[in-house]
This record gives C-alpha cells, sequence and structure tokens, in this order.
C-alpha cells in the first residue's frame, strides 16, 4: 500500500501552480535461515529470504501536454542489524577457511546511508523518457524475467545467474534514454556510463571526482523490451569496457582493470491465469586486451509460479556452463507464500546449488572436499507498504 503525499508548487514564471505527488513505499523482508555452505553449517535469523528490504520516495510532477517529471530515490535497509546498517558488524575470527574468517576487524555490513540504491530523475512525454542517476542495469531485468525468485533465496543470483561479468546492479553516473511503446508493447532502452581514464602512473589532473571513480570503465547496453497482456520480455547486450582502464590509482572504480565484459541475455514470462512459467538464457564474457578470455559463462533458467486462492508455489531449475573449463552447475529453487493480507504474507523458500563449476563461492565459509552443495532454507514473513 503507498502512502501519498500532495505538494503544490508555484510556477514562479508563469504564476500557475502545478501539482507534485509525493509517495513513499517499500518492503520489509526478514525470518530464520539456515545455511549449509559446501560443509560448513549455520542458522539463524537473517533478512531478504524473499526481496530486498527497502523504503522508495517517488515524486511525480505533472508537467501538462502528455510531460512529466519523476524522481525516485531507494534506500536499501537491513531490518535484522543496526551494525549491519551502520557498516560496523564486524567479523572476529581471523582463521583461514573458518566460519567468518576474514582479516581483522572486516566489515561484514554496509552503512544504511540514505538513498543506497537506485537513483532516477526523469523527463517523459510522448517521446519516451530521459533519465539520469544510478540506473539498475537491463541484466537485472533479465534475471527478474527468467525465473519468480527475483534476487532472493531460489534465484541462484550472482551464483549460477543474475549478474553480468562485473556482478553490478547498477551503474553510478548514468543516462538513460526509453523510446515510446510502439507495436502493442514493444520499448526500446539504451543505457551510457563515459568512462573516466587516468594514465597508470599518475592521476589525471583533469579528473572530477562528481563525474565518478578515477578510474571507471564505460557502460553500454541496449535492450529491447515487450510488456504486454499476459506477456513479459526482454532482450539486452551489456557492455562494460575497462580496456583504457588502468588500477595503479588507489580507490579505481574498475572491476577488472583492462577486460571488456559483456552481458547477453534473453528472458520472458507468459501468465495463463493462475500459472506463470518463465524462461530465460544468459551469456557472461569477458576479454583482457591481451585477447585472452578471463570469463566465458552461460546459464539456462526454467521457472513456474501458481497461485491458489491465498497460496502461491513457486519452483526454479537453472544449469551454469563454465566453458573455460569444462564444468557446470545446477540450481534448484523451491518457494512458498500464504497470504496473510494484499500486503503481508508468511514465507518459505529452498535453494540447492550443486557447484561443479565452482560458480557459488562462498567468502568467509569452509569447504569440505568432494562436497560441491550448497543449499539456504528460510521461513519468514514479508510485508508491503
Amino acid at each position: 500500500m503507498k502512502k501519498t503525499l500532495i505538494a503544490i508548487a508555484t510556477l514562479a514564471a508563469t504564476g500557475a501552480f502545478a501539482q507534485s505527488t509525493v509517495t513513499i513505499d517499500g518492503l520489509v523482508d526478514a525470518g530464520y535461515v539456515s545455511y549449509d555452505m559446501k560443509g560448513a553449517k549455520v542458522g539463524g535469523v537473517d533478512r531478504n529470504l524473499t526481496s530486498t528490504s527497502q523504503i522508495n520516495f517517488r515524486v511525480s510532477s505533472d508537467l501538462g501536454g502528455g510531460m512529466k517529471a519523476t524522481f525516485r530515490s531507494e534506500t536499501d535497509f537491513v531490518p535484522t542489524s543496526n551494525g549491519a546498517n551502520q557498516g560496523t558488524t564486524s567479523n572476529t575470527t581471523t582463521a583461514a577457511g573458518g566460519i567468518g574468517a576474514g582479516a581483522s576487524g572486516l566489515t561484514s555490513g554496509t552503512a544504511g546511508t540514505f538513498g543506497n540504491g537506485e537513483q532516477t530523475l526523469a523527463l517523459s512525454g510522448s517521446y519516451g523518457s530521459v533519465t539520469f542517476g544510478a540506473i539498475n542495469n537491463t541484466a537485472l531485468t533479465v534475471n527478474g524475467y527468467a525465473q519468480p525468485f527475483g534476487t532472493a533465496i531460489g534465484s541462484g543470483f550472482r551464483a549460477t545467474s543474475g549478474s553480468a561479468v562485473t556482478g553490478a546492479v547498477r551503474n553510478d553516473n548514468t543516462l538513460q534514454l526509453q523510446s515510446p511503446t510502439f507495436a502493442g508493447g514493444f520499448k526500446v532502452n539504451f543505457i551510457n556510463r563515459k568512462a573516466q581514464n587516468a594514465s597508470a602512473s599518475s592521476a589525471n589532473a583533469n579528473y572530477n571526482a562528481s563525474l565518478g571513480a578515477q578510474q571507471q570503465a564505460s557502460v553500454n547496453s541496449l535492450a529491447a523490451l515487450y510488456n504486454a497482456g499476459p506477456i513479459n520480455f526482454v532482450a539486452t547486450r551489456d557492455v562494460e569496457d575497462a580496456t583504457g582502464v588502468n588500477t595503479a590509482t588507489t580507490g579505481t572504480g574498475a572491476t577488472t582493470a583492462g577486460n571488456r565484459n559483456t552481458f547477453t541475455g534473453v528472458a520472458g514470462n507468459y501468465n495463463f491465469g493462475a500459472a506463470t512459467v518463465s524462461a530465460g538464457w544468459q551469456a557472461n564474457r569477458a576479454v583482457a586486451t591481451t585477447g585472452v578470455v578471463a570469463t566465458d559463462r552461460t546459464t539456462t533458467s526454467l521457472g513456474v509460479n501458481y497461485v491458489m486462492g491465498v497460496n502461491t508455489f513457486m519452483g526454479a531449475i537453472q544449469r551454469a556452463n563454465n566453458s573455460l573449463l569444462g564444468t557446470s552447475s545446477s540450481l534448484l529453487g523451491l518457494g512458498y507464500e500464504y497470504a496473510l493480507s494484499k500486503t503481508a504474507a508468511l514465507t518459505a523458500r529452498y535453494e540447492r546449488i550443486a557447484d561443479g563449476a565452482g560458480f557459488a563461492t562462498t567468502t568467509g565459509y569452509q569447504t569440505t572436499v568432494g562436497n560441491q552443495d550448497r543449499t539456504r532454507f528460510g521461513v519468514g514473513m514479508r510485508v508491503g507498504f
């Protein structure tokens, strides 16, 4: 449920009045989770079993003539940990390979500052839309269309599927151009970020911090989307080019210096009424300036979502192939929800990854020789507003 405030802004140039709508929405998700990370078992209260807990502030101003100015600020947070939100939750062990192992004082929480999620400022009309901000990439859309679990337990996100080579969900300092809807439901979407390059030996004297990191790779994405009736479809090719980017400067923004990283994805879902079936294919490939292929992997996904009254059942299977090593990983995701109301539900999620390709690595958790399985199971509650 959305809470809406109405603000009346005076247009000084004309003496007229324009009405802006301010909407606050979001959700909170938490419960009990049991982890078995390749031999290391742990359980306890955790967050985001089914979705990222967040608060959104949205502003929409009607400019007349079919034009609107809109703004969205997303803040993601951890409803189960003050320390994680403040960025102060730390590991206390330094034993290599132990549970929670890492450098002394390693921060495992990210400071939950305002606006740490997607940020968009857009102008839209009959021509489509122009958006500036920290914008989610289209690879995330492919992941969402390919299976019913989003980025939470059951999705394999960042393990077998769902992220570009860089693992980025969104990019700072980004421009997005989107066409108007045509042919009954098609849109074309283009995303661009300019590179910030410097020499390997010294900082760029003309570098401006407000334009991004000193060593920031360029981003270009071209996607086609179709959303009409029971069908949702997306096809995209995202490229992060760091071939002109070095890592000599401290605090660089390049994830992999010298690589040209590409993500190609196709996904869609179809609603039959009570049931929705989904499928997708993703490819991640990274090539160094020397021509050496650093990463070459593909993932195929199939999913289903079935609603029966207040009960919702979900399932997904995936297979991820590492072409460089000739290995593969597989995923099984299962889910159930019991609707308490339109905005609240009791939830259960299960995920098993047979990690033959080594994609589902988990920093800080020990491994057992011969044990390639990783599982997560959680039961909890989600409340939207």
